[in-house]
């Protein structure tokens, strides 16, 4: 689990990167000048645009969180009304993202300008300093030239949050429940002109155009966080910083949403989206699902392939309970076929000497036992010392051991098959 539930923090000397964890450069080199000297003049403003831009990040986590959990649950036909928060949800990400970009303009300004010109250079608007720079190349350090060429990506976000905030548009989404869509209009003027079309009056027309959400949600962010990384590199020099600490990250309950993001690729109409959209509602919420890896985690993609081996998602997932270091143990699970029960107990290491194997025999007796099933087996990501066949045997019980989430999921059902 990790160490807090939303904050940009110090990594601790041995702490590692994790799925709770998710890596800036930015705040990671601006937070190194406010350590190599707190007392510099500068370092107080540093330190707030550093974690300003942290918070707008994690804020983000949170609403792709749900995007990705309302995309996966689309294939459910009673999730209809999610619609409406997912409207409200995407026109938020616009928001946040916009405000982002509008931080990115003022650390730039902060770290690159000389305080004497600090007036002329416009801070507040990422739109109006990257048209500066463009105007002003010889009044601007060489390092941050790129910011003129990254309005094509921006002024697309540019447009729909002026158009949100500014001139009544409204976000409409779509499912065709594979995959969620959106679209924006001026509600306001479309009213308009319903009423001039009954008094006979000339109307106009407004259209709209579908665009698939997550995708261009993550290709707007992927934009951001580039500029972000470029702002670093060229920050590198003018904060006389050799190389960035990567001793700074997000971390939270919400953050492994953006690695999520990261990863996504649009769903294909298939019978797995419907047992992925029958997991999630047996897990309840986003939190649920994504200790146990949603959307692509190893012992999620385990999850799912075995459902799709049994053709049904299980009947009882258990706790998801993790010992040190995010170590799964004892993670049950139990699929009911035609009236039979069947029990995975599932771990990421096991042992392969003989007395822990006996104990580990034990326990899964009592599972098999207590729930009443026909056949159990123990999954494991990995085995120390090495598995190997033998093992099996000295054992006396199921055991699959492998990385391969698919791989060990229709192993396990070939063995409970048996």
């Amino acid at each position: 689990m990790p160490r807090a539930l939303r904050t940009f923090l110090k990594l601790g000397e041995s702490e590692k990167l994790t799925r709770w964890h998710y890596y800036l450069q930015l705040p990671d080199v601006l937070m190194d000048a406010v350590e190599r000297d707190p007392m510099a003049p500068q370092v107080g403003r540093i330190a707030e645009l550093a974690h300003s831009f942290a918070h707008d990040l994690l804020n983000l986590a949170v609403l792709a969180s749900r995007l990705l959990w309302y995309e996966a649950l689309t294939p459910d036909m009673s999730r209809s009304p999610d619609l409406g928060a997912v409207g409200t949800d995407a026109e938020s990400f616009f928001l946040f993202l916009k405000g982002a970009c509008d931080l990115l303009s003022e650390i730039s300004v902060e770290v690159a300008v000389d305080s004497a010109m600090k007036g002329q250079v416009p801070s507040d608007s990422f739109d109006k300093l990257a048209r500066w720079v463009g105007n002003n190349p010889t009044r601007t350090d060489p390092g941050f030239h790129f910011l003129a060429q990254q309005l094509g990506w921006f002024d697309e976000l540019h447009g729909i949050r002026t158009n949100l905030a500014h001139r009544g548009y409204d976000t409409l989404i779509y499912t065709n429940r594979v995959f969620l869509s959106f679209g924006t209009g001026p509600f306001g003027r479309i009213e308009t002109r319903l009423l001039r079309e009954h008094r006979d009056l000339p109307a106009g027309s407004y259209g709209f155009t579908r665009t698939p959400l997550l995708p261009f949600v993550k290709r707007l962010t992927r934009s951001m966080l580039d500029v972000s990384d470029q702002i670093a590199s060229a920050s590198l020099a003018c904060l006389k910083i050799e190389r960035p600490s990567r001793t700074h990250a997000l971390c939270g309950v919400y953050v492994p949403a953006l690695h999520g993001l990261d990863l996504y690729e649009p769903p294909t109409k298939s019978p797995r989206l419907k047992i992925i959209a029958d997991c999630l509602q047996r897990c309840g919420e986003y939190l649920t699902a994504s200790k146990l890896g949603f959307p692509d985690g190893h012992w999620w993609q385990f999850l799912i392939g075995l459902s799709e081996h049994f053709c049904t998602c299980p009947a009882y997932i258990g706790e998801f309970s993790e010992g040190p270091s995010d170590v799964l143990v004892d993670w049950k699970i139990i699929f009911i076929v035609e009236e039979k029960r069947f029990g995975i107990m599932a771990r990421d290491m096991i042992s392969t000497e003989k007395t822990w194997l006996e104990s580990a025999q034990k326990n899964l007796e009592e599972f098999a036992s207590g729930a009443q099933l026909a056949r159990t087996v123990l999954v494991s990501r990995r085995a120390s010392p090495p598995f190997v066949t033998s093992d099996v045997e000295t054992a006396g019980f199921p055991i699959v051991v492998g990385e391969q989430a698919i791989v060990a999921a229709r192993e396990a059902f070939e063995l409970l098959m048996k």
